[in-house]
């Protein structure tokens, strides 16, 4: 017992120790996120410039003056426009080249360097030649240049740029991840520890007077945890700090024993945990699926929501699945939509006799993928609001305890996959999810 009153005293300083982890950790993000931002920054400086260096290259800019300034010599506007262009021109490639410097790429702009070297000594000999009384086809027979090296030159070198914001953004997204992750990690921890102690409050009662007074301080601790947590986890957080003094006050009330109500009590203090556990995996799910790259290919509908319903769906669930067809689309992304909506179909089917129907329709110009249960269904009123994130209904259209991050998750995903989707009353008589997505 003398242990347990060690660890009640030192309550405090493990609070005050997870709180500095806690902030460790954010400083440890903000200190991650500076480096590749400053990259990030300069390969959009890179993209952004490459864009503009081709506007005052191509035919909006030295060729198009140029080509007009062969066809009409006469006109010097051209000309001195050309020229215009090319004193441009090198003094973007000087601030290209030090970006490209700065961002280790190994590539170079010589080849187009020459390329507008030639037309700047073309755009003289233009003129020289138009003194000396040569026809335009003759004249263009003699500047004639392959310009082709430079645009080549200049694609490879924006898409080394394009590559590295790519890369970046997905590091920067598993980075991310990570630290969040241990931040909730070290927030679980540190509410195991405050369940621990309260286990020992109950068992003993020769020092309820100081472990009441440490209950307090828990409180207050959760307090301020719960103002760094989002708004969605703080209510489970609040549920089981009401929880817990619930049971504190039944034990004072019945001589340290606990009742079946507190019994039940300390369930849902489990259940709430549960569901912080299911929100920091959902938020760490949206961001993986931000961060996959797109892969389009030929799918078979029918096989994949085969084999999806084979892994999600209890084995002797009736399972319907009618029509088919192929479809290119992300397959990654697509198995986690169905996989999303089968297993919500899965789950709010009437547990006295579950069905489930999936439907592959073909149109022209789309495909329409709808998921129906013989669940409770949900009320019209209530169905956009299934897709705000953590907002899902129970059977009576109100809040329930689970963490409702699929649905909105399914819906980026399906728009990102250029489709949309929406919520209608089944023909089994629950709820029908449709997908529909172009083919």
């Amino acid at each position: 017992m003398q242990s347990i009153g060690r660890y009640l005293n030192n309550l405090g300083f493990m609070a005050v120790i997870a709180g500095l982890a806690v902030a460790a950790l954010i400083l440890a993000a903000l200190t991650n996120w500076t480096a590749p931002r400053v990259e990030r920054d300069l390969a959009s400086e890179l993209a952004a410039g490459m864009l503009t260096f081709e506007q005052e290259l191509g035919y909006g800019g030295l060729i198009h003056n140029f080509k007009n300034y062969l066809l009409r010599p006469d006109e010097t506007a051209y000309r001195d426009a050309a020229k215009k262009n090319v004193d441009r021109l090198f003094t973007e490639l000087e601030g290209l080249s030090k970006l490209v410097q700065q961002l280790d790429m190994m590539l170079d702009f010589e080849t187009t360097r020459r390329v507008i070297n030639k037309y700047s000594l073309a755009i003289d000999r233009i003129t020289a030649l138009h003194g000396q009384g040569l026809a335009v086809t003759q004249i263009d027979e003699r500047v004639r240049i392959d310009d082709s090296s430079a645009f080549e030159n200049i694609e490879q070198v924006a898409t080394a740029a394009r590559e590295i914001l790519a890369f970046r953004a997905s590091e920067q997204a598993s980075r991310t991840a990570g630290l969040i992750r241990s931040i909730f990690l070290l927030i679980g921890a540190f509410l195991v520890s405050v369940g621990i102690v309260f286990v020992f409050l109950i068992t003993d009662r020769r020092r309820r007077a100081r472990e009441l007074t440490a209950a307090h301080n828990y409180a207050d601790d959760l307090e301020d945890m719960a103002r760094i947590a989002t708004h969605d986890i703080r209510s489970p957080l609040k549920q089981i700090a009401f929880l817990v003094q619930e049971v504190i006050t039944d034990c004072s009330e019945n001589a340290g024993r606990l009742s079946l109500e507190s019994r039940e009590d300390l369930d849902l203090i489990r259940q709430r945990t549960l569901r912080i556990d299911a929100l920091v995996e959902g938020t760490l799910g949206l961001m993986r699926t931000s961060a996959l790259a797109d892969r389009v290919e030929v799918v078979d509908l029918r096989v994949l929501v085969r084999s999806i319903v084979e892994i999600d769906a209890p084995p002797h669930l009736p399972v319907n699945i009618e029509g088919g067809d192929k479809i290119r689309v992300d397959k990654a992304k697509l198995t986690v939509v169905l996989r999303n909506l089968i297993s919500n179909a899965v789950k709010h089917g009437t547990s006295a006799n579950p069905n489930l129907l999936i439907r592959l329709v073909q149109k022209k110009q789309t495909v329409e993928i709808s998921v129906e249960d013989n669940g409770p269904g949900i009320a019209e009123q209530h169905r956009e609001r299934i897709f705000t994130l953590f907002a899902t209904l129970d059977e009576t259209g109100q809040d329930d305890d689970v963490a409702g991050i699929g649905l909105p998750m399914v819906r980026k995903i399906v728009r990102r996959l250029g489709g949309e989707i929406v919520v209608a009353g089944s023909t089994l008589g629950g709820a029908a999810f449709c997908v529909t997505l172009p083919r």
